[in-house]
């Protein structure tokens, strides 16, 4: 038997003191029984007496009560690198969690939670059915609106209220806080059999204040969530997740406007007329999807392949994939694994699913390089950004109290691991402005 003591959560050692409003940790013990690097058995000591005994779930049984909390856009290294300096020691080791392409928010749940598709691959969208664009920050404004855009978000118990995400770039941490504190109160006082929480102010905290912000936070979340084990929560089913990870590099702007107009091209809002392209900007990200007239699409991502930042860019040709890249690569997609996990599979997958109208092209940027609504940046200086198919970006996380995961998973195949009772939904049509020929 291993007996290890578990560092007590006392003020000093979480990020801001006892300012974060969580509940005070109490002292307890953890005890790995068989030696399979997962916490069995938590002892909570009080006034010098063994006070409240909580054991895990058996690996690989199926508990009859269920906690999912989603952790957006941790990525797979700094989780890694937390549970090893001893944090989330109630769960097995990690699992690597290859996101889709683009690695985003809607792309990334609908995924993962296996529901419908969401209408873009950000709350921004182009209907080329409508040839508009919708979708954006007056969504939040209005209410639930959202929702529709990404019908993922009504899977879950509960998530932030939706004008936190108006004010999170200015406030990461203080709404991160002020999100797990809920989370905390959820955990301690709710009897649902099934819970599914998101967990999104990482988001924003990874954008701002980078690897180290989500790290300082990792802390508190493993504060909150101990704390809810050791109080009897270790009897569930827990399962933590993120939808994509994130880079570790300051980024900056693309001009794709610029690029565009080189090639001939422009920037607008409908395509009306041939040269016309359309980019739904939205949050600060490493892709960019297109939309095109039916032709056009070879044309317009040579045109953005040569812009500086720009990895490749591909589209749909009949029913192939291509790419093009501004160095000229025979095949733009052949680069290394370890540095672009399963490439070929996830942008052919992205040029086809997951949304309900799939971009013409689709541009992946370098790291260091980022596209989106101009009023975000101005709003905030980008530490990390994620969204193209580069690692960093790419891998996120699945951590399982019960399971021990393969080493690497894919998006679609994480659902079995959540214990959820609800079926997947089925697949729906998707709409192709521009249909192969017959």
């Amino acid at each position: 038997m291993t007996r290890s003591l578990l560092i007590p959560s006392f003020c000093g050692l979480v990020l801001v003191g006892c300012a974060t409003g969580l509940r005070p940790p109490a002292l307890t013990y953890g005890i790995d029984l068989d030696g399979d690097a997962r916490v069995d058995r938590i002892e909570t000591v009080q006034q010098g007496r063994l006070a409240r005994v909580a054991l895990a779930p058996a690996p690989g049984s199926r508990p009859l009560r269920t906690v999912v909390i989603a952790i957006d856009a941790v990525p797979y290294a700094v989780f890694a690198r937390v549970q090893r300096e001893g944090r989330f020691r109630e769960f097995f080791p990690a699992a690597r969690m290859i996101a889709p392409f683009p690695s985003l928010t809607n792309v990334g749940y609908a995924s993962i939670l296996k529901t419908a598709p969401g209408l873009g691959y950000e709350d921004r969208y182009y209907d080329p059915v409508k040839n508009a664009v919708g979708g954006g920050v007056s969504d939040r404004l209005r209410g639930n609106d959202y929702k529709r855009v990404a019908p993922f978000h009504e899977l879950f118990t509960w998530e932030p209220p939706h004008l936190w995400g108006v004010a999170i770039y200015y406030f990461p941490m203080t709404i991160s806080q002020k999100e797990l504190r809920k989370i905390e109160e959820i955990l301690h006082t709710s009897h649902d059999r099934e819970l599914v929480l998101y967990f999104g102010g990482t988001d924003a905290l990874g954008h701002v204040r980078g690897w180290k912000g989500f790290e300082d936070c990792l802390r508190l979340v493993d504060q909150v969530v101990h704390g809810f084990l050791a109080a009897g929560g270790a009897e569930r089913r827990v399962v933590l997740f993120s939808d994509h990870g994130t880079t570790a590099v300051r980024s900056r702007r693309v001009n794709l406007a610029a690029a565009l107009r080189r090639g001939g091209f422009r920037l607008t809002s409908r395509l009306d007329a041939p040269g016309d392209v359309v980019a739904p900007a939205y949050g600060l990200v490493g892709a960019i999807p297109l939309y095109t007239r039916c032709g056009e699409e070879a044309a317009v991502a040579r045109a953005v392949a040569a812009l500086p930042g720009v990895d490749f860019a591909a589209w749909r040709e009949g029913n192939a994939t291509r790419a093009v890249s501004g160095d000229g690569r025979p095949d733009p997609l052949d680069l290394p694994q370890d540095r672009y996990p399963d490439l070929r599979a996830r942008v052919e997958l992205g040029l086809r699913s997951y949304i309900a109208h799939p971009a013409s092209v689709i541009v992946s940027l370098a790291d260091g390089w980022h596209y989106g609504s101009g009023l975000f940046d101005a709003l905030a200086t980008m530490e990390g950004t994620h969204g193209s198919a580069t690692r960093d970006a790419s891998v996120g996380f699945v951590a399982s109290n019960v399971d021990r995961l393969p080493e690497t998973l894919r998006a679609e195949e994480v659902y079995p691991y959540l214990g959820l009772s609800r079926p997947p939904e089925p697949e729906h049509p998707r709409v192709d402005a521009c249909p192969a020929p017959e």
